[in-house]
């Protein structure tokens, strides 16, 4: 679990395991024998958006799950390591 900032007094909590465990569709058709990353079926519970700290782009918060600093777009992360 990570607490994401997303305004002066917003704070998120969201589950890295997996991105079932922050999803929100009804019936769901993947299969969860391990940690899903990327899905189609997947439906966000609320949308927040960051500004990237080094590029400035725009990025929806749960793109970044694999992300080592939430205050980095998943490109910048990945630059990163």
């Amino acid at each position: 679990m990570t607490r994401v900032r997303v305004g002066e007094h917003i704070l998120l909590n969201l589950s890295r395991r997996s991105l079932c465990d922050n999803c929100l569709a009804d019936i769901c058709v993947v299969e969860r024998s391990g940690r899903v990353m990327e899905c189609v079926h997947y439906r966000s519970p609320f949308l927040a958006f960051k500004r990237c700290e080094i590029c400035g782009e725009l990025y929806e918060v749960h793109t970044n799950l694999k992300g080592l600093n939430s205050d980095f777009c998943p490109e910048c992360n990945e630059n990163q390591k």
